[in-house]
């Protein structure tokens, strides 16, 4: 059986490559070429020869077009949905909700990187599935530019970030707006911020907002050296076992981590330097976790509505693939000859505090 054809990505402006030019390049017969991409070599090529081919796939670019496959069997069209982290639970709920709404119409295939793997080379393992549209949730801008122009895609929680894109977003201004007037109520005159890395845009809102609304109610944001990790319960207790010391020193009362899984280790490492929350440090989050009401003390956090984005954004993107429209497709419609429809506009939902017992007054 022959390996389908390859087509790269219409965005990126590289010539399509098909499984006979690598064979020509190689010397080999199309059969052999899709024997060795598929694993299917051994015992039936030589050692020397499946080295000469992967050697010319590497060189053109080829990529196995698995959406042949798909037509072949009568499969539904691809989407996909990739998220900074799979690790985290708050993007695997966004997922779900976001394939809930995408039904049967669709095969959706899951972006799942490890925490700290590049998501631009996820896309380009899937540039063989000749994708009908895919969700991208806090993507990086170099993210964005990897997206080819022609692929219906809406853009998650990545506020202010991607003009020019159908986006659902999160309204995590007024969260950590909500938050910071929270702290000020209880006393607290200075606070410290655990930053995520990758420090995608929406982690940079919230950091910029809160210092803001800290700082109109007469409290400061402390910059303390070391307190950023991954989006991961064990990086942040390193990260706040390291910083604690600068924090105690610096006179900080109160800790907001950019997620729940950072705040999460945030209290492990409170419990074990003898650090009482909330009496002496008060320690919130952003996301509500199923996990936040259980930990000890129960986590005051911003309730994101994980669910309800991925719903909006898949029934968005669904939209977008029915209609044609191409992924920078903003321009409004309305009263066009063609009687065309006007373009989806951005939605933002909102987001609200949830007070538990991880915060409370003021030490000092």
């Amino acid at each position: 059986m022959t390996s389908a054809t390859s087509e790269r990505e219409p965005g990126a402006g590289r010539a399509r490559v098909r499984a006979a030019d690598v064979a020509s390049a190689a010397g080999v017969s199309i059969s052999t070429v899709s024997l060795v991409v598929n694993d299917k070599w051994e015992g039936r090529v030589a050692v020397e020869t499946v080295a000469r081919v992967r050697a010319e796939v590497d060189r053109l670019g080829y990529v196995v077009d698995e959406s042949a496959r798909r037509l072949a069997t009568g499969g539904a069209a691809a989407v996909a949905v990739v998220t900074p982290a799979f690790t985290n639970p708050f993007y695997a709920r966004v997922s779900l909700g976001a394939a809930a709404a995408l039904g049967g119409a669709f095969q959706v295939v899951f972006s799942v990187p490890e925490v700290g793997d590049d998501p631009m080379a996820t896309l380009e393992r899937l540039r063989g599935l000749r994708l009908a549209g895919a969700l991208v949730a806090a993507p990086s801008p170099e993210l964005l530019q990897v997206l080819a122009r022609d692929l219906p895609t809406v853009v998650l929680d990545a506020p202010g970030s991607v003009a020019g894109r159908p986006r659902v977003d999160l309204d995590v201004a007024d969260g950590a707006a909500q938050l910071a007037r929270h702290l000020v109520g209880l006393g607290h005159q200075r606070v410290a911020f655990l930053r995520a890395t990758p420090e995608t845009e929406t982690f940079r809102v919230r950091h910029a907002a809160l210092a803001t609304h800290l700082a109109s109610g007469g409290a400061s944001l402390v910059d303390v050296d070391r307190l950023v990790s991954d989006v991961d319960a064990g990086a942040a207790h390193a990260a706040a076992l390291a910083s604690m010391p600068a924090l105690v020193a610096a006179g900080v009362t109160a800790v907001v981590c950019a997620t729940d899984l950072h705040a999460y280790g945030f209290l492990r490492a409170c419990a074990e330097r003898g650090i009482a929350v909330p009496s002496d440090m008060s320690v919130a989050g952003f996301d509500d976790q199923p996990l936040s009401a259980y930990v000890s003390p129960p986590l005051t956090t911003v309730a994101f509505p994980a669910d309800q984005l991925g719903r909006e954004a898949g029934r968005m993107l669904a939209e977008l693939i029915a209609r044609g429209v191409d992924a920078d497709s903003t321009a409004s419609t309305r009263g066009a000859p063609d009687g065309g429809r006007p373009a989806l506009a951005a939605r933002v939902l909102p987001v609200a505090l949830v007070v538990r017992g991880s915060t409370g007054a003021a030490s000092r």
